[in-house]
């Protein structure tokens, strides 16, 4: 409260005010800890972890991303090669081809015009010289022929072994890509997986965030935590066991609503709102709802009078220097020890 009003009710509130803290606060801050689904703490380190692990994973998706880009040009790169291997391989046999049916062309032609033998070719010759060079020509012409044709066949062998050499790289480069694709599904299958954790993980987390709220909607019973936990919802600070430990602390220092008729007043504010009736000489008011009563003390945090105790807050991490921000603040609340 904003001035004296704690003179009839101090003594019995700091006899009291370690073992109700304890009471207060133990379920955020000393019970043994729940189960995921109605931790707040619990959650917030699971959706934490969550996402630490989705963002690793996106980055060995980027990875095998790459990894993939990679294998399929070189699969590309591949299949272009064998085209050409195998065009190498078909040109080869026909050229192949070609020169053994030039053979036997020309084969099928002195047989069928009756071309000069070999025989007839010495027998008609007019001097040994003339016949030696008929023979040499003759000669010339098969070595020349056999030459062709062995010349092809090595073309077409290497034709071939290239060709098979490429399929082989292709048969590789298409396993590589059929692991990375594997590789590539589990990894998204893992980040859809989490993706979905998450979503339930941040579900819930509302949920329980909201509840105070809702309670204060409602008319559910109302304690000194979840009060707390709504006040420090509603001032946009984050929900520690810390903050939770110091407003429940600050209540039963102030010693509004449960300890005195300040209904709905946990920490005495004296804001005005309508229907609210004065409870004593300074103004703290008694207010007509949970919702009033915690939007009115909402609406005196931000007054700009209490800008330490919101510092205090929003760090989150130190109870203590949440109740040594009021008691320096113009509330009136005086020294008070939470407890966790």
């Amino acid at each position: 409260m904003d001035m004296d009003v704690r003179s009839l009710t101090r003594r019995f509130l700091k006899t009291a005010l370690a073992v109700a803290v304890l009471a207060a606060v133990g379920a955020v801050c000393l019970a043994p800890p729940a189960p995921a689904a109605g931790s707040l703490a619990q959650l917030q380190k699971e959706a934490r972890r969550t996402r630490a692990q989705m963002e690793r994973l996106n980055a060995e998706m980027e990875v095998v991303t790459q990894k993939w880009e990679a294998a399929r040009r070189r699969l590309d790169e591949v299949n272009a090669k064998l085209v050409q291997a195998r065009r190498q391989l078909a040109r080869s046999r026909n050229q192949l081809d070609g020169q053994r049916a030039l053979v036997a062309g020309r084969l099928r032609t002195m047989y069928k015009t009756g071309e000069l033998t070999w025989l007839d070719l010495v027998t008609s010759a007019t001097s040994l010289a003339d016949a030696e060079t008929a023979l040499d020509f003759l000669r010339r012409i098969s070595l020349q022929d056999r030459h062709d044709e062995t010349e092809l066949q090595r073309l077409a062998g290497l034709a071939r072994r290239d060709e098979h050499a490429v399929e082989e790289d292709r048969r590789q480069a298409v396993l590589a890509q059929a692991e990375i694709d594997n590789q590539r599904f589990a990894v998204d299958q893992k980040i859809a997986e989490r993706a979905a954790l998450l979503k339930d993980v941040v579900a819930r987390i509302k949920k329980i965030l909201s509840a105070p709220e809702l309670l204060m909607k409602t008319g559910g019973k109302i304690t000194q935590v979840t009060w707390a936990q709504a006040f420090l919802k509603s001032l946009g600070v984050p929900l520690t066991a810390d903050n939770v430990a110091a407003v429940v602390a600050w209540e039963m220092a102030e010693g509004g609503h449960w300890y005195n008729t300040a209904y709905y007043n946990p920490l005495n504010t004296t804001q005005s709102m309508p229907g609210a009736t004065v409870f004593n000489s300074v103004g703290v008011k008694a207010y007509t709802s949970w919702a009033q009563g915690l939007k009115a003390s909402v609406i005196t945090m931000r007054n700009g009078y209490y800008g330490g105790i919101l510092d205090a807050l929003r760090r989150g991490n130190d109870a203590q220097a949440v109740a040594n921000a009021v008691a320096a603040s113009p509330w009136g609340t005086g020294s008070f020890t939470p407890k966790h």
